[in-house]
This record gives C-alpha cells, sequence and structure tokens, in this order.
C-alpha cells in the first residue's frame, strides 16, 4: 500500500512536473514568437480608382518594409480621425472604447498583425490591468485604430511584409489618378465614388499630398484636405478647380476653403516669390 502511494504521489508529481514544462515552453515560443515582431507605423490611407475598399499602408521604421491592409470606409475614416488627432461631434466606437478603457484602468500595451489565412489579416491586441496581460482578438482595422487613441504601439509579424520597392511601383499606379500643381506644391485628386464614401462628400477636390516647404504646406493644408472653394468661385469637381485656378495662376495669394474632417477652415496660399 506504500508503495503504491509513493508511485501514485511521485506519478502525480512528474505529470504536474510534465503540464508545467509544457506550459512553460509555450510561453517561451510565444514570447519568442512575439519577439519577431516588427514596430511598424502608419505610411498612408490609400483609395484605389473603382474599389470600394481603403488600404492602410503600414511601414516599418526602417522604411524598407510594408504592409497593405484593405479596410472599409467606416472603419478607414476613424483612422484618419485617429491619425490626426481629431474627434467626431459624436464619440465613435473607437472613442467610446478607448474611455473605457482609461476608466477601468485598462492600458494597451500593442497591437500586432498576426497572420494572413484565405485573404483575411487577424490582429491582436494585448491589455494589461492589476499585472494580467490579455491577448485579445480583433480585427486589423479596429486595433489600429483603438492603437491611435490610446499611443499604443503597432507591430505585424515578418511573414507579412513587402518590400518597399513593391509599394513604391503600386505608389506609381496609383497616383496615375492625381494631378501636380507645381507652384503650390500639392497633388489633388478627383472623388472618385470610394473617396466620395471614405470622406462622406461628393463635391470638391481632394488633396492627396503636400510637398514640404511649399506653399501650400506653408499654408496649412494637409493631405486629406477637400478644396470647396478657391477664393469666390465653388469647386464641385477637378474641372471646376481647373477653370478657377486658371485664372488665378498670376494671383499673388489665394483664399482656399478647406473641409478637414468635419471642420470648415480657410487657408491662404501665398506664392513663394511674394
Amino acid at each position: 500500500m506504500k508503495i503504491f502511494r509513493s508511485q501514485g504521489f511521485w506519478g502525480r508529481l512528474a505529470v504536474l512536473l510534465l503540464v508545467f514544462i509544457a506550459w512553460g515552453m509555450a510561453s517561451f515560443c510565444s514570447l519568442a514568437k512575439d519577439s519577431k515582431a516588427v514596430r511598424m507605423r502608419i505610411h498612408s490611407l490609400q483609395a484605389s480608382m473603382g474599389q470600394e475598399e481603403i488600404a492602410v499602408v503600414l511601414t516599418d521604421e526602417a522604411g524598407e518594409k510594408f504592409l497593405p491592409i484593405a479596410v472599409g470606409g467606416d472603419q478607414a475614416l476613424s483612422i484618419q480621425l485617429g491619425r490626426n488627432g481629431q474627434t467626431a461631434k459624436r464619440p465613435l466606437t473607437h472613442d467610446l472604447l478607448a474611455s473605457i478603457f482609461k476608466a477601468l484602468e485598462i492600458r494597451v500595451e500593442k497591437v500586432t498583425i498576426t497572420d494572413l489565412r484565405d485573404g483575411v489579416y487577424y490582429a491582436e491586441i494585448a491589455l494589461k490591468q492589476n499585472g494580467r496581460t490579455h491577448q485579445i482578438d480583433a480585427r486589423p482595422s479596429d486595433a489600429i485604430a483603438l492603437s491611435l487613441r490610446v499611443e499604443a504601439p503597432i507591430y505585424a509579424m515578418p511573414h507579412l511584409l513587402q518590400s518597399m520597392s513593391d509599394l513604391k511601383t503600386k505608389e506609381r499606379e496609383e497616383t496615375s489618378g492625381q494631378t501636380e500643381i507645381t507652384s503650390w506644391g500639392i497633388k489633388l485628386q478627383e472623388l472618385t465614388e470610394s473617396l466620395a464614401d471614405f470622406f462622406g462628400r461628393r463635391e470638391g477636390v481632394l488633396v492627396a499630398d503636400v510637398m514640404e516647404n511649399g506653399p501650400a504646406s506653408k499654408s496649412g493644408l494637409r493631405a486629406g484636405d477637400i478644396l470647396l472653394r478657391l477664393d469666390k468661385d465653388e469647386l464641385r469637381d477637378f474641372d471646376d478647380f481647373m477653370k478657377a485656378f486658371a485664372a488665378k495662376k498670376e494671383a499673388q495669394s489665394v483664399e482656399i476653403g478647406v473641409l478637414r474632417g468635419d471642420q470648415n477652415l480657410t487657408v491662404t496660399i501665398k506664392m513663394a516669390n511674394e
């Protein structure tokens, strides 16, 4: 009987040790896998002509790899607002979630884009409360939008990343629908159907890019702004802009009516030779 009990004790101890070792190895593997994740930042939001979805383009800190993730218009708008530090008139879902986490003293440590399966990206949000860490499954769009509101870092697993040279090729293809206004230092794009859904407006001209230290940049104009008025001329579409611009080519300064998020602003572009 003593031998049986002794064997039972040591047997149970052996099982416990095996469970502990297995748990330790699983934790180590998880940490090892997580340690390979690459820190990312948002490079841009890009809409393709004729497509309903918008790509959130992430790049690594070295600028050598990128990851494009297609999101819907609502998610793209939430990401853009978070990126610009703007808030909607009423809290969006990600604003509400950030407020709840703050009230409950839950910290978002990081978000990680973990995998791509059957054309669908997967992500995890690492939450910490009272010394305990919780891994929560999430859509990448939700994870990114939340991270921007709580200033949490964004990571991605290396097997998901693509070469930056591929992004440059893609950008050349995407910018074929854009027009550069050299004298102002901006690139403009007409509001396609997908862009109109994204920005919630059918009329106006989108500022696709702003060149650093150009007249438009110095005026405070930003990529993502929508031009609504050039002096007294209303801008319903790109043709309206080109007509108004042609009439103002020699002007020393031009007043622009701009929609930025839900704000109507006025900026003045002054020519470099003024």
